[in-house]
């Protein structure tokens, strides 16, 4: 679907965008964590990743895409304000899913996202993100 991607993603999808989920490591093993691609369903092109949530163990951000208009924005999460960057995201996705997409400039997209649809996907996407972190531990 696009993106930057360490690997297979595993896809679950909710109405107008998938989640795209993967464990990444970096660096030689100095930073890793859970990344959640965010793609939309009806963008045009192969690359339809809007959002990235890269919930790493030490430098945790998140991105806002969008390779119809170019965009690439990268901004760090702050440990101390934000707490556990993969609770953040999870809260962010169920709560601001769409205003963050309108920011992507995927005006369609967000409108088009139907909250029961993202209500559904969220539980799978905490079960999957807990296994793999806690297969790390």
């Amino acid at each position: 679907m696009g993106g930057e991607t360490g690997g297979p993603e595993e896809l679950i999808q909710a109405g107008a965008v998938t989640f795209g989920l993967e464990y990444r490591t970096l660096h030689e093993g100095a930073e890793d964590g859970v990344c959640i691609h965010v793609y939309g369903n009806n963008l045009e092109g192969e690359d339809k990743e809007l959002l990235r949530f890269d919930c790493f163990r030490v430098a945790p951000h998140y991105h806002y895409r969008n390779a119809t208009v170019k965009k690439n924005e990268r901004l760090m999460l702050d440990f101390t304000a934000e707490g556990d960057s993969l609770a953040w995201t999870l809260d962010k996705i169920k709560n601001r899913l769409p205003i963050m997409l309108i920011r992507c400039q995927a005006e369609d997209i967000a409108r088009q996202v139907d909250q029961r649809d993202i209500d559904a996907a969220l539980p799978k996407i905490a079960a999957w993100a807990e296994t793999k972190t806690h297969n790390r531990a």
